[in-house]
């Protein structure tokens, strides 16, 4: 079968959508079949481009690709699902959300005259694209987390399956002799929630040590919260690291904090459970909710920083109970067959027949 999957870049991003479609692209070639990547160019900053990628995906035949016919259209991302095709499958990260759940927030559009009609026009093409009839609807649509399928009910009034996949490198996680920090990887920002952390940091009883992994916009400010929580002395900034480098601050860490406001997926939760290591999170964290089980494979808990305080305390007391937390964790992934060859046979399975 000739698979084309589509998606959108920006150059100088590669984060966690790109590994999927990566991973995406691996398997459904290990699968057996001819894999044809189509990137969209994409910026996520000015509304107007939002609308250009969204038209020349609407306008432009991807029914031929590469000089062949593609069988079968598996799309992504916001605006790549929008392109027509007779058999196309959506595997949704998530809407273009600025224009969702974000818009008029901080992390979104502002509200403006512009951008309400915009937003009315992402709406209509996604409930055409995703939920309508004919051959620029998809045939099936999957989403990466049930947060995911919640959102696409909510604002655009169509079901989905969530459908999970593995992290990158996901045989090379393992587990070591715990050492006392919590490792707290992730793009530096806003949404992410790193000041949270160090503000329940600021507040254990104990100096509790943490490593935080990642890059981003905010790195300046968080360095000096820390400064200004006085944590100099027992917050590492690593900034971006290897793969490497990463396997082995998982491998030993006493835990993993991810506490994201309101996430997609989370491979952070994930990359934690396979290294064995329990995870605390927040209530309104989204993704990593449908993962952390409270009390037996890590803590949920208010995002406040006394209550967050209180979690990491008690694992930093009770290594032992650390220990239990991120084994059952690593049986909990375990026993809900997150693999590619499950994706890719979800994905490409022949759809049962329907009546006129």
């Amino acid at each position: 079968m000739r698979v084309g999957i589509a998606t959108v870049f920006t150059p100088g991003i590669h984060g966690g959508a790109e590994f999927l479609a990566d991973g995406l692209v691996a398997a459904v070639r290990e699968a057996g079949h001819q894999v044809h990547r189509i990137s969209v160019p994409f910026h996520y900053d000015a509304p107007a481009s939002a609308g250009r990628a969204m038209d020349q995906c609407l306008s432009t035949d991807f029914m031929r690709y590469d000089g062949g016919l593609i069988d079968r259209l598996i799309c992504l991302k916001f605006p790549a699902y929008a392109m027509p095709h007779p058999d196309k499958r959506v595997w949704l990260l998530h809407q273009h959300r600025v224009a969702y759940d974000l818009f008029g927030s901080a992390h979104g559009w502002p509200d403006t005259p512009e951008t309400q009609d915009l937003r009315r026009r992402i709406a209509e093409v996604d409930k055409i694209s995703l939920g309508g009839e004919g051959e620029g609807s998809a045939k099936a649509v999957y989403t990466i987390a049930e947060r995911v399928s919640s959102r696409l009910r909510h604002y655009s009034g169509i079901e989905s399956k969530a459908l999970y996949h593995p992290p990158a490198d996901a045989e090379k996680f393992r587990c070591a002799n715990a050492l006392p920090y919590i490792f707290v990887p992730s793009r530096l920002e806003a949404l992410k929630r790193q000041d949270l952390f160090l503000r329940a940091l600021a507040k254990t009883p104990s100096p509790i040590g943490a490593v935080i992994a990642g890059d981003g916009g905010l790195r300046t400010q968080l360095q000096a919260l820390s400064e200004e929580l006085g944590l100099a002395d027992r917050v590492r900034f690593v900034g971006s690291i290897t793969r490497a480098e990463m396997l082995e601050f998982y491998a030993q860490a006493l835990a993993v904090f991810f506490g994201p406001l309101d996430e997609d997926y989370g491979y952070i939760t994930l990359e934690a459970m396979l290294s064995g290591k329990p995870v605390v999170t927040c209530r309104d964290s989204g993704g990593p909710l449908e993962f952390v089980v409270d009390g037996e494979t890590g803590y949920v808990t208010d995002p406040q920083p006394d209550a967050i305080a209180e979690a990491l305390s008690r694992l930093m007391a009770h290594p032992a109970l650390a220990k239990r937390l991120g084994a059952n964790g690593r049986a909990r992934y375990e026993a809900m067959n997150i693999t590619w060859s499950h994706v890719v046979e979800t994905l490409l399975a022949d759809l049962p027949e329907t009546s006129a």
